[in-house]
């Protein structure tokens, strides 16, 4: 958080009671520079490509939804991209090609420096004691009520549209003018004098209509019926768990999909984020509200979530915790000589000590919320509910505590009665500067350089506005005060149109500077352009190259490709050749075969006709033989022998050879 810049003017008696004044407001704004803000933003929902650079560092991360955001952290959407943050109940949402710079965050002031892109913002709650504003590159909008607003900023034109849906806003220049615009009612104002112009830029309808069913959804929460819209994050119960009401601690929530042995601030990792320091920054969708606001109990056989109190304004919390072991000194012993780092979620009515300095105002705001149906938080020394509480506390080896995510793999088990004669403290006693970020893997787009000059006059403009405003409620006590104050509110509007003088003469003595510092950055931002076309030039020549490269090798393979195709093809109908061939081959032996089987066949028969021939022939010979020869007498036969067939001479004689005869 900035100090103050307070500028004394010359010992006069018109100024003595300002000095006092200022001196007052520096000593109270001392004071309450040691407490962190209670007031944080968090990305709850993000469609495509999303960037995130944190405070004091150049280098841009892809965003993560658990990791709180506080002044200095900078958000960007790439084209097609969507993101919608809550900042306590406000809600801010972004269209594609939207940077969003968080200028001041705390639990009075709401300040965002939006120099490019389209957004919407929703304020839901009364804005007595707070103040939203949101910077362009050549105006500043001051939220003065309750609405709907949408602000378009073009760097290119120099130009920004504010329209008005409900609500009420005032739009301050570079030179002091001022414009009100109330419900339904837009502008476009070119340059840094409120200067009015024609038109308005093309509308989103595809923005517009994610706007209203974003607004829709918001609007029908059921988490909102059990805690504050003011705690973050709790938009992503509704879908993640369910309310019920216990005897004990009133309404709690249980959260759905978690394993059997799942604690709370168990999965997860630990991160360094200032100004608090050591900070938990839960992997679940859902883990955000129930690691940062309530306490955590054991209801039967699951975890709940206890948000506490509807009626206080929530504080935000880095972690509710209680640390047992960690640190050179540390009397956690895990084995083999080492010493770990455990913690367990701290119960409802137990008070929080947080790790860092902090006032003992800041310290009760942010253990009002521990407190349940009628029992308040009461610090404990002794004993704490979940440090005895089987499976509650969550051990790391110490030389693995904040060395980013961590899975189950690294957890180490203690026995649950070991932990009872461990002291709790409010840190684990682990140095945290060599803690990241939370963030390992670079964003892949990256949003365009800012000008530095326009940083300059965009919080020369916030203070004009600011002093503005504080001009305006310093009337307004006047006319209600007394005649002495009358008399200091003439003194303070005439310090104040001293102070605007000299301003105007400081800004005409630095103009010409600016100019130079102008000029001179848009000549880098050429030559920074110019290198940049003729890189851009080098590898378009390179990729044509390497194109060219890979068409030529695609083709020599295409025709390598072809080549062998071809001798597949000629391979193939050799092969068919071949087949063809000796299939006839085989055909003909088969023919060549059977001619040959014929030709046996007529052999045989003809030799077999010959033979017949030869017999007959023989048989006529005898016959003819026979005829020639005298008869003999006949003699009688003698009778056939029993079993003897008749005829059995004559056949012997015939069968009888020649030379037999």
């Amino acid at each position: 958080m900035k100090r103050p810049t307070i500028s004394i003017v010359p010992a006069r008696p018109l100024y003595r009671w300002l000095i006092g004044l200022a001196l007052l407001c520096i000593a109270a704004a001392a004071s309450a520079q040691q407490d962190p803000p209670g007031r944080v933003a968090r990305l709850n929902l993000h469609e495509g490509a999303v960037s995130f650079a944190p405070a004091g560092e150049d280098s841009w991360y892809d965003a993560q939804p658990n990791r709180p955001m506080t002044t200095g952290d900078r958000l960007w959407t790439d084209r097609n991209a969507r993101a919608e943050v809550h900042i306590g109940s406000a809600t801010l949402r972004m269209d594609g090609q939207t940077h969003v710079e968080f200028s001041e965050l705390d639990d009075d002031t709401i300040r965002l420096t939006a120099n490019q892109g389209n957004l919407q913002l929703r304020v839901r709650d009364d804005l007595s004691g707070q103040r939203v504003e949101v910077g362009t590159g050549n105006l500043a909008v001051v939220i003065d009520a309750p609405g709907e607003y949408r602000i378009s900023a073009d760097p290119a034109a120099d130009t920004t549209w504010i329209a008005v849906a409900s609500g009420r806003v005032t739009l301050h220049g570079e030179n002091g003018e001022s414009q009100s615009l109330g419900a339904r009612q837009q502008l476009t104002v070119g340059g840094r004098n409120l200067a009015a112009m024609g038109g308005a830029p093309a509308q989103n309808g595809g923005f517009d209509a994610w706007v209203a069913e974003r607004n829709r959804i918001e609007d029908q929460s059921i988490s909102a019926r059990y805690v504050s819209r003011e705690v973050v994050g709790y938009q992503q119960l509704d879908i993640h768990g369910d309310w019920q009401s216990d005897p004990t601690y009133g309404d709690v929530w249980f959260p759905r999909n978690v394993d059997a042995d799942w604690a709370p601030y168990r999965d997860g990792q630990w991160v360094n984020i200032a100004p608090w320091g050591l900070t938990w920054v839960d992997a679940a969708p859902w883990g955000f509200a129930p690691f940062h606001y309530g306490r955590w109990a054991r209801v039967g056989p699951r975890w709940a979530w206890v948000p506490g109190r509807t009626t206080t304004r929530p504080v935000y919390s880095p972690a509710l915790v209680g640390f047992v072991g960690g640190g050179a000194n540390a009397t956690l012993q895990i084995g083999d000589g080492r010493s770990g780092v455990g913690w367990f979620p701290l119960a409802p009515g137990e008070a929080w000590r947080p790790g860092y300095r902090a006032s003992p105002r800041y310290i009760d705001q942010v253990n009002r919320m521990a407190a349940y149906r009628n029992r308040q938080a009461e610090p404990r020394n002794e004993f704490y509910a979940n440090q005895r509480m089987p499976g509650a506390v969550t051990v790391l080896p110490a030389d693995r505590f904040g060395r980013g995510p961590f899975g189950r793999r690294d957890l180490v088990r203690v026995p649950d009665d070991r932990f009872a004669r461990v002291p709790v403290a409010p840190a684990p006693g682990v140095p945290v500067q060599g803690f990241g970020s939370g963030f390992g893997r670079p964003a892949a787009a990256l949003p365009p350089p800012t000008p530095p000059m326009l940083r300059q006059q965009q919080e020369l403009q916030y203070e004009q506005a600011r002093q503005a405003r504080q001009m305006q409620q310093a009337q307004q006590r006047a006319l209600q005060g007394q005649p002495s104050q009358q008399l200091q509110q003439r003194q303070q509007m005439e310090w104040q149109r001293q102070q605007e003088l000299r301003q105007q003469q400081q800004q005409q003595q630095e103009w010409p500077q600016r100019s130079d510092q102008d000029r001179q950055w848009q000549h880098r931002q050429q030559q920074q352009q110019n290198q940049q076309m003729q890189l851009q030039q080098q590898q378009q020549q390179q990729q044509a190259q390497r194109q060219q490269q890979e068409m030529q090798q695609r083709a020599a393979a295409q025709a390598q490709a072809q080549q062998q195709l071809q001798q597949q093809q000629r391979a193939a109908q050799q092969q068919a050749l071949a087949q063809q061939q000796m299939l006839r081959q085989q055909q003909e032996m088969q023919q060549r075969a059977a001619q040959a089987q014929q030709q046996l066949q007529a052999q045989q028969q003809a030799q077999r006709q010959a033979q017949e021939a030869q017999v007959r022939a023989m048989q006529q010979q005898r016959g003819f033989t026979q005829s020639q020869a005298p008869q003999p007498q006949a003699q009688p036969q003698a009778p056939a022998q029993p079993g003897q067939r008749p005829g059995a001479d004559e056949r012997r004689r015939l069968v009888t050879s020649p030379d037999q005869r």
